[in-house]
């Protein structure tokens, strides 16, 4: 796996980086809107030098604070778009050379950024040097024999498209010097670090044992829990014997039956003569 696999850019828009680019963004659109005001009577070049760089810084400044952390790669769109206008604002200069020399270092921008935030280019220190430089030379070189020139001065319309364009180039290196890198294997190792964590703390809380419970909740809890005594098994009853008699006999075995008659006299005794005397007494 070669760099640009590894290595992404992201920009933290809550980074003092971050923030000073889009403060200077935005007056850079502010400066731009007052400095460029009344130059609408031609509509190609009030949409070429007012409203595409508005838009341009405006739109940069949006991709800050919704892509700054994932998809930043999308600022390449407000950022061509402005190599665009100082491309065209280029034309109007005086001198051929100085519109040869800003249309290279407008295509070297769009190069160098492009292949910055589209992690081609592993490093953001080329990408920094080609908007400090220019800023320095603009304000060394241009900006200070300007304001020191008595017998020409600068006109407020101006002053406000210059203070855009410084405004630009500041913007710019904030955002290069934000840039941060990210390691595209950084989400596997945080991934395989809590992973290995909780592989560690699970034989911790295995090993842990389980806290007693409360003295009435385990009282109360025994006679739910204890199991349900046996049934007490039943005797085997014994057969039943049945005592048969020789007529019951006769009739279970289909044999003819013969009853037999048995006399038992009683004996006479002392009271039955007593009674026979009475009965003769009697009938006498």
């Amino acid at each position: 796996m070669n760099n640009n696999e590894k290595t992404r850019f992201f920009l933290d828009k809550t980074g003092f980086f971050a923030e000073s680019a889009m403060i200077f963004l935005v007056l850079a659109a502010v400066f731009r809107f007052f400095g460029c005001w009344g130059m609408w009577e031609n509509k190609g070049e009030y949409v070429m030098l007012t409203l595409l760089p508005i838009f341009c810084c405006l739109l940069l400044t949006l991709c800050i604070i919704l892509f700054g952390r994932k998809c930043f790669f999308l600022s390449v769109i407000p950022v061509m778009l402005g190599v665009v206008f100082f491309v065209w604002k280029a034309l109007y200069y005086p001198s051929w050379v100085n519109t040869v020399i800003c249309v290279l270092y407008d295509l070297a921008v769009a190069v160098i950024y492009t292949g910055t935030v589209f992690s081609w280019i592993p490093t953001k220190w080329l990408l920094a040097p080609m908007f400090a430089l220019p800023f320095l030379y603009r304000v060394s070189v241009i900006d200070i024999p300007a304001l020191s020139n008595k017998a020409e001065p600068v006109l407020f319309s101006k002053g406000m498209q210059e203070l855009s364009i410084l405004g630009i180039l500041a913007g710019m290196f904030c955002i290069a010097m934000a840039l941060r890198k990210r390691s595209a294997a950084a989400p596997a190792e945080k991934k395989e670090k809590k992973e290995k964590k909780e592989t560690e703390t699970a034989p911790a809380a295995q090993a842990e044992p389980a806290p007693a419970a409360p003295a009435a909740q385990t009282a109360s809890a025994a006679p739910a829990a204890a199991e349900p005594a046996p049934a007490e098994k039943k005797p085997a009853s014994e057969p039943t014997v049945i005592e048969t008699t020789p007529e019951m006999s006769a009739i279970l075995s289909d044999e003819p039956y013969t009853p037999v008659l048995t006399l038992n006299p009683e004996p006479l005794t002392a009271e039955s003569g007593d009674t026979e005397k009475t009965d003769e007494n009697k009938n006498g």
